[in-house]
């Protein structure tokens, strides 16, 4: 006891004395956060860009997860609609030099089916969109990177055959080659000024692609022994335009991409004209901040007047469990500030919880904060709902990174702790006094949670409540006639982890069970089937149970 508290004193003087850190010396912020007026349809599987010092949302989906052939562009403090050729829903959007913005492919059909190969050009001077030409593939979920010469690299794809092909910067798309490994939203870099790079995290449908080979647009493809440790770390759709730190006029061509190991842990990649190199920095990516786990999502926003790259994540659970709000995390990676014999700084920020995530990577905005419009709203029926909300994170102005002194948020946090500390030592004196009732009342206690404990696990295996992507604490509660608190905390004392924890570890033997009896069945039926949300968090989930992903595991029956 006397130990314990001389651990929550310890708290207490640290919380005074400045900022917390997580990994070794990565400095902890709170950061602030500014909603803007909202868009005039809500969206989702839409493009998001700067273009004419406008902010414009462009295609997607709306509400019934239906397409929407409209954009809207951001201007004197409210958002204006404007009709577009096509919807263009999981499409892809590319800047270019001329000040114009391609966007092409995406599903033909409403909730997410199809392909398509039409493309179209936006005019931010005139607010108007022209459709000119189709693509030599069909397409969804693909990238497109501009070279030098105004020519445009266009690959991947979903649940469709890929290629990569060429935009001529004018109206017309030319077929240039199969691609040696079919990807979902790859990632492109140019290594030179009219050569480019492709790898990529996920094929055609879905799955992980464990690959150390990245096809090139002029050439044969290249092997990147440093792949084979280190795997592209992108779930959100991206433009790649926005990762790169180079100097063209010097013949740098030089980009940063957020990679994992097999540990799980992330870090931070260097491709400089194709050369694949990890980026030092002074402490490990925080994997963790004090309250939970942090799932990084998106590609690196770099702001390159600031020497800053920013890596978006939010809670680790925020798709298992969908009707629980979420802290928002931006690890900033100064990498104008290493240099040899010295890592880039990290800073990681936080939000306080919102009922809200995007899908797509944020976008820079002037000032050097990062921009979200529409995307998806917690336990609100996902594409079929989605979010109509924009927010503004502030990490590039001094209103993001309040420094010195103690914020009213430590103050609350010490007096949090100072009352830890007080309860603490009431228990310790309590049990000092009447030890015998105590021990007591802890076995009467042990043996309730073993009760309790008992009637859950029956309850998951009788009714498979586990199979409902939208379970919840209170849902068990109410069929058990007692209280979330309760359940919650049977679980977290006798099985030492969160509820949707436990529930995850029933659905991932349901679908080994579905697996090795239907060989032949596939990944998303699995995932439906076993109460998965979706397949990213049930390759993610199954993958951390069994070190292995769905498809490895089917392999080795």
């Amino acid at each position: 006891m006397k130990t314990i508290l001389y651990f929550v004193w310890s708290c207490v003087l640290l919380s005074v004395a400045g900022s917390v850190t997580a990994a070794d010396s990565c400095v902890v912020r709170k950061m602030e956060i500014e909603r803007l007026p909202d868009l005039t349809i809500p969206r989702a599987g839409h493009a998001v860009f700067c273009a004419g010092g406008e902010w414009v949302v462009a295609g997607g989906h709306t509400n019934g997860f239906v397409p929407t052939p409209t954009a809207e562009y951001f201007k004197d403090g409210k958002w204006h609609t404007m009709q577009m050729m096509y919807n263009h829903d999981f499409g892809f959007s590319v800047v270019m030099k001329n000040g114009k913005v391609l966007l092409g492919g995406g599903c033909n059909e409403p909730i997410g089916i199809g392909q398509t190969f039409l493309a179209e050009i936006y005019d931010p001077a005139t607010h108007s969109f022209e459709g000119f030409s189709s693509m030599e593939k069909k397409r969804t979920n693909a990238s497109g990177l501009e070279l030098d010469s105004g020519r445009v690299v266009i690959a991947g794809n979903w649940y469709h055959k890929d290629a990569i092909e060429i935009f001529d910067g004018k109206n017309r798309f030319t077929y240039v080659k199969d691609v040696s490994e079919e990807r979902s939203t790859p990632t492109i870099f140019r290594i030179s000024d009219d050569d480019a790079l492709i790898i990529g995290n996920y094929d055609t449908k879905g799955d992980i692609l464990a690959s150390v080979v990245a096809d090139r647009l002029k050439g044969d493809t290249l092997h990147i022994p440093l792949l084979a440790e280190w795997h592209p770390l992108l779930f959100m759709r991206h433009r790649d335009d926005e990762t790169f730190i180079g100097d063209e006029s010097k013949g740098q061509y030089t980009y940063l991409l957020p990679v994992c190991n097999k540990n799980g842990q992330v870090s931070i990649m260097k491709v400089e004209n194709g050369v694949f190199s990890l980026l030092p920095t002074d402490g490990p990516v925080p994997m963790r901040s004090q309250w939970e786990d942090i799932f990084y999502t998106s590609a690196i926003v770099v702001d390159r007047k600031a020497g800053r790259g920013y890596l978006y994540g939010l809670s680790h659970n925020f798709q298992a469990e969908p009707n629980t709000p979420h802290r928002h995390y931006v690890l900033a990676i100064d990498y104008a500030r290493a240099s040899q014999g010295r890592g880039a700084p990290l800073t990681l920020y936080y939000t306080d919880s919102l009922s809200y995530y995007p899908e797509h990577s944020p976008v820079l905005t002037e000032d050097g904060n990062l921009l979200f419009a529409g995307g998806l709203y917690s336990g609100r029926n996902g594409n079929f709902a989605p979010s109509s909300e924009v927010w503004v994170f502030h990490v590039g102005t001094p209103i993001g990174a309040k420094a010195g002194g103690i914020s009213a948020w430590w103050w609350a946090l010490l007096a949090v702790l100072l009352s830890l500390a007080c309860a603490l030592l009431i228990i310790y004196i309590r049990k000092e006094k009447h030890p015998q009732e105590c021990q007591i009342a802890e076995t009467e206690s042990t043996n309730n949670n073993n009760e309790l404990l008992e009637r859950i696990r029956e309850l998951m295996v009788s009714r498979k409540l586990y199979t409902n992507n939208k379970l919840k604490v209170s849902d068990v509660a109410a069929l058990l006639t007692t209280n979330s608190r309760y359940v919650s905390d049977c679980i977290n004392s006798s099985e030492g982890c969160t509820f949707i924890q436990f529930v995850n570890r029933y659905r991932v033997e349901h679908a080994k069970r579905l697996m090795r009896d239907n060989p032949e069945i596939k990944n998303i039926t699995v995932c439906l089937e076993s109460g998965f949300s979706n397949l990213q968090s049930f390759i993610r989930i199954f993958k951390q149970a069994t070190g292995q992903t769905p498809s490895e595991w089917k392999s080795n029956l």
